[in-house]
């Protein structure tokens, strides 16, 4: 279903209709953000996943705001100037939605983003800490991922990519915040969406269900690294 709010295009994807969402137990709410040059509509198979999981799926048709990068300027800095734009445009999606969709848990987001869109997840979740239930990003290298334990993480990692120093938790902030850093041998930064192998979808998909599935301790479970046959 096709939305455009605050001048934010973005797409609405209920879940299945299996769930009985309502005001009294709503139903979670997934925000997915694309990369760099890409629409959420390029992610069908996390947005499936999720709906079957009972998440309404926000996906925004682009993360850049319509600004293109200059590759011969400074791209991290670049990135980083998109991603507070697209927290902006996330707070303002969530807020605009929240009256329409009402039997849905608005106030605490499921943040999915992948490169830019992981970035931008990322920075949302500085900006507005106290909205955010968890956060997923697929190999984003620019914004440092939160350091909390009221933010559970999940970052999947390709291998032909390097983060830049301070984005991703180190063993110490793993161990204390409970962050899961997945890496997937053989995996490509630009493959992690619908045009993907379907082996590599798989495991994206493994690692976000494992995410996903409650445990005692830590509150997110995470799963092992991996390799592309």
């Amino acid at each position: 279903m096709p939305l455009a709010v605050a001048a934010v295009p973005v797409d609405i994807h209920l879940p299945a209709g299996k769930y009985g969402c309502s005001m009294a137990r709503p139903c979670p709410v997934a925000i997915l953000s694309p990369g760099y040059g890409m629409a959420g509509s390029e992610y069908g198979f996390v947005t499936r996943y999720l709906n079957e999981a009972g998440y309404l799926v926000v996906a925004l048709r682009d993360s850049a705001g319509g600004v293109a990068l200059d590759r011969n300027g400074r791209i991290a800095e670049q990135v980083q100037a998109m991603a507070r734009a697209a927290s902006q445009s996330i707070a303002a999606v969530a807020d605009a939605n929240a009256p329409l969709y009402r039997p849905f848990d608005w106030r605490r987001l499921l943040l999915v983003g992948h490169s830019l869109g992981g970035d931008s997840s990322a920075q949302f979740a500085a900006d507005y800490p106290g909205r955010v239930a968890g956060l997923i990003s697929l190999d984003s290298r620019r914004v440092a991922l939160p350091r909390s334990a009221d933010i559970p993480v999940l970052t999947i990692r390709a291998s032909d990519t390097v983060a830049d120093p301070g984005v991703l938790p180190d063993e110490e902030e793993r161990s204390r915040y409970g962050s899961c850093v997945v890496r997937i041998e053989g995996a490509r930064h630009n493959d992690m969406q619908d045009g993907g192998s379907a082996q590599l979808k798989a495991r994206i998909l493994s690692a976000i269900a494992v995410f996903l599935t409650p445990a005692q301790h830590p509150a997110y479970a995470c799963a092992p690294d991996s390799r592309l046959d």
